[in-house]
């Protein structure tokens, strides 16, 4: 039986979470340059990173990485070819015509992810075969079909956990995207979080305890956890591997809370200022699609984890009127928000040489996209096909690997090789596109049981 790791969107952080899970990593950090020079030497043995972004709800591929130009695409022919564009029913923010991005083209909510075209690939005509949220999901969050609702294998980001040195304090932190442990070991498990803003408190020694606490209560909290607790090396319990077990973790905790990394996650503090700017984040606008790259980019940049599960975009299922407005807008700040992480880190200095992005290996994606054509209330529904994005070191950029047709956007059969729509190839599923991310940073994609893409891979 399937056992689910993390308590997906509706789950938070707990202490009991962070000490398990932080103190089953091997290899444990230590106080003053010990944190450094673990990051510092993690080049060394073949430094890896990754980063999986959400769109929740099905995102509109109009819209975003696979569009069709409203020119050709008109409502006189929309009966012809089942594509209705809409464009123009978009807030007068965004443009009523496709987005030439070099390489390839976009639609209206990607303008700033378009200014960086060279630094990813898209991949379409996905086929997902479902048309429900939790098969969806848990599809691409897993690499298989589920069975029924039941996820059927660890997580992706797990899975990739589990194969590197496990050196961070949190060597799997996932922002609301569920994540699943079925073979892997426990370190490996996600460590959720339900708002950007949780980081800095479970980093925190005392927890970050609000100000508001009356003082007998802080004292005895803080008297509390003063107290050292310890199970003897006597015979009997304290004598155990279970209690060696806990001696270490409890050491391994410890050093992480006394090291003062939630400093680096105090968004609004001086120190941050560059981060603030770059991103975007104006006062209370930590927890948008804007704060929530902040957090995966930071997570990966000082050493608090290697893995890192990201939801960008919320609220993308919109049947009715509310598609032109509350589509558009959440999915081109999830989009905006996308470019900005991928310019930090190529922007950033990996440890041992080299940027950030060429260590690290990122997927978009969602559980599906929308039907091609509005329905009656203005709005649209499910659809079985998908798109994705995939960047970073061991994967090639600036291309389009599939396609949709021009007739109600189905998915085309490949060629894997060429990446190109081939009669004879075959369909192209979320299995494909994380393999190719896995197989391109060196992690065993085995328990997918697919093939990679050989067109999205580097020579």
């Amino acid at each position: 039986m399937n056992r689910r790791d993390a308590r997906g969107a509706a789950g938070g952080a707990t202490r009991r979470d962070f000490l398990l899970r932080t103190g089953l990593a091997a290899g444990a950090l230590t106080l003053g340059g010990g944190l450094l020079g673990r990051v510092a030497r993690a080049a060394e043995v073949g430094d890896r990173y990754f980063i999986f972004c959400y769109f929740e709800g099905g995102w509109d591929s109009l819209l975003g990485l696979d569009p069709r130009d409203p020119a050709v695409f008109t409502e006189e022919v929309m009966r012809e070819t089942g594509i209705q564009p809409g464009y123009d029913r978009l807030p007068p923010q965004f443009s009523r015509q496709v987005i030439d991005a070099g390489p390839f083209q976009l639609g209206p909510c990607a303008a700033e992810l378009a200014t960086h075209a060279d630094l990813f690939s898209v991949v379409r005509g996905i086929n997902m075969a479902t048309l429900t949220h939790e098969v969806g999901r848990r599809y691409f969050i897993t690499g298989r079909p589920p069975a029924g609702l039941t996820a059927r294998g660890s997580s992706v980001g797990t899975l990739c956990a589990g194969q590197l040195d496990p050196d961070r304090p949190v060597p799997h932190l996932s922002h609301l995207v569920e994540s699943y442990n079925v073979d892997q070991p426990a370190y490996a498990a996600a460590m959720p979080v339900a708002a950007v803003d949780h980081v800095q408190y479970i980093l925190q020694e005392n927890l970050g305890l609000a100000t508001g606490v009356a003082p007998n209560v802080r004292g005895a909290l803080g008297a509390y956890w003063q107290k050292t607790r310890d199970c003897g090396n006597e015979p009997g319990i304290g004598g155990t591997e279970l209690a060696a077990i806990y001696r270490d973790n409890r050491r391994r905790a410890r050093e992480v809370v006394t090291s003062n990394l939630h400093r680096q996650f105090q968004f609004q503090s001086p120190e941050l200022a560059a981060v603030r700017a770059h991103y975007g984040l104006a006062a209370g606008m930590l927890e948008t699609a804007y704060g929530r790259a902040a957090l995966a980019a930071q997570a990966l940049k000082v050493g608090l984890s290697r893995v890192v599960s990201v939801t960008l975009a919320n609220a993308l299922d919109t049947h009715d009127n509310t598609w032109a407005n509350d589509h558009s807008t959440r999915l081109a700040d999830g989009f905006n928000a996308l470019a900005r992480l991928l310019a930090d880190l190529q922007a950033t200095e990996a440890p041992g040489g080299g940027s950030m992005l060429e260590k690290t290996t990122l997927v978009a994606f969602s559980e599906f996209q929308r039907t091609p054509r509005l329905n009656e209330r203005n709005g649209r529904d499910h659809h079985l096909g998908n798109c994705a994005l995939v960047a970073g070191g061991g994967l090639r950029g600036g291309q389009v690997i599939g396609s949709s047709s021009d007739s109600a956007l189905g998915p085309e059969l490949i060629d894997l090789a060429s990446g190109r729509s081939d009669e004879g190839g075959e369909s192209l599923f979320p299995e494909h596109v994380l393999t190719s991310a896995l197989v391109s940073a060196g992690v065993d994609a085995s328990s997918l049981r697919s093939a990679p893409i050989p067109a999205l891979l580097r020579g």
